[in-house]
C-alpha cells in the first residue's frame, strides 16, 4: 500500500480494525470471518437450514396427518432473544428437542436412543421425517450445539430464531 500511496501513514493495526469496520456491510458477500481463538455460527448456514426444513416438511403419505396443534403463546426462547443471540439458538435447539421426542414417543421409538441426531436419523429412515427436514434439523441441532458452547453467535441470528424459528417449529408440529 505504501508504494500506491507513500505520503498515507497507516499501520498494520489501523488497517485491521478498518477492515472489521467493513465487514458488517459485507456479510452478504462474506460467508463468515474467523479469528483467532473463537468459533463462529454462520447466519447463512442457518437461514438455509430453516430453509431446508420449512419447505420439506411436507408429511409422507404413509404418516396420518393431523393438522398442528394452536399454540397460544410463543416459543420461550422469544423472550431472551434480544439479549442473548445465543440463548436464542439454544432456546429453538430445545424446542426442536422436545417435538423430535414427541415424534419419536408416537411412533414408539425407544427414548434410550441417546443422541438428538440418532433419533433424526432413525425418523428418517422410518420416513416420519423427509430427508429434507432431518437434514436442515441437524444443521440446527449442531449450530444449537455450538451455541451452548460458546460458539461466537451473529446477532442477527436472534433475529432470524424469532421470525424463522416458529416456522420450523411450527413445520415439526405439522409432522405430530
Amino acid at each position: 500500500m505504501r508504494i500506491a500511496f507513500p505520503e498515507i501513514k497507516i499501520d498494520l493495526v489501523t488497517l485491521g480494525l478498518m477492515i472489521v469496520a467493513v465487514l458488517p456491510w459485507l456479510s452478504e458477500l462474506i460467508e463468515s470471518a474467523k479469528f483467532p481463538g473463537g468459533w463462529e455460527v454462520k447466519f447463512r448456514d442457518l437461514r438455509e437450514a430453516g430453509e431446508k426444513v420449512t419447505s420439506s416438511s411436507e408429511p409422507p403419505p404413509t404418516a396420518s396427518h393431523q393438522p398442528p396443534p394452536v399454540t397460544q403463546s410463543q416459543p420461550s426462547y422469544v423472550s431472551v432473544a434480544d439479549q442473548d443471540p445465543n440463548l436464542a439458538l439454544v432456546g429453538l435447539r430445545i424446542e426442536i428437542e422436545q417435538r423430535i421426542r414427541q415424534l419419536s414417543k408416537r411412533h414408539d421409538l425407544p427414548m434410550n436412543w441417546g443422541s438428538l441426531s440418532k433419533l433424526i436419523r432413525e425418523l428418517t429412515r422410518r420416513e416420519i421425517i423427509p430427508y429434507g427436514v432431518a437434514s436442515g434439523l441437524e444443521d440446527l441441532v449442531a449450530a444449537g450445539n455450538q451455541a451452548a458452547h460458546g460458539a461466537s453467535v451473529d446477532p442477527r441470528v436472534a433475529d432470524w430464531a424469532i421470525t424463522t424459528g416458529p416456522e420450523i417449529l411450527a413445520a415439526l408440529d405439522a409432522l405430530l
